[in-house]
């Protein structure tokens, strides 16, 4: 991608997020910041993870990813979630599971369960569409929401 395109791309707000999945050996959560709703009816999420990243691979098999919408004070725990050992990413986290069976933590503002609907090839991302299955509010007093503002560095796609 030409810098001059990745700059301007750099200035995109998004919010963070945090996507957690599933498989044989566990549980594994991933920093995801392309994430939309892209339907009221049926209620659709769209999100874009890189396909060589550990989850992408996880929710192709499961079938099933759940979003946790992060306060803006979760900046330092989020930091967790860029360990190289996945199993390990949430010792000492407080989390309950959600109806598919997916990590919510305890700190997040509020969660959406979601089963795999379609894919779409987006060059080196995978564009997933999930079905919104189930969700709610856990902390619905924090209203400030973490975002590319405030998380250090930023995601040229390239890691």
């Amino acid at each position: 991608m030409e810098k001059a395109w990745q700059d301007v791309l750099d200035r995109f707000y998004y919010g963070i997020y945090l996507v957690t999945t599933s498989s044989a050996d566990g549980f594994n959560g991933m920093i995801a910041s392309w994430v939309t709703q892209c339907s009221h009816e049926p209620p659709l999420i769209a999100m874009g993870i890189r396909k060589n990243r550990l989850s992408h691979e996880q929710i192709l098999q499961s079938g099933k990813f759940c979003i946790n919408v992060l306060p803006k004070e979760s900046i330092d725990m989020i930091k967790g979630f860029k360990i190289s050992d996945w199993q390990k990413k949430f010792d000492g986290l407080k989390h309950i599971p959600s109806p598919n069976g997916l990590p919510v933590l305890d700190e997040c503002i509020g969660w959406l369960d979601c089963l795999l609907e379609n894919t779409i090839n987006t060059g080196d991302h995978t564009l997933f569409i999930g079905r919104i299955t189930a969700g709610g509010m856990k902390n619905a007093g924090k209203t400030i929401t973490l975002s590319t503002a405030d998380y250090d560095g930023v995601y040229r796609g390239t890691k």
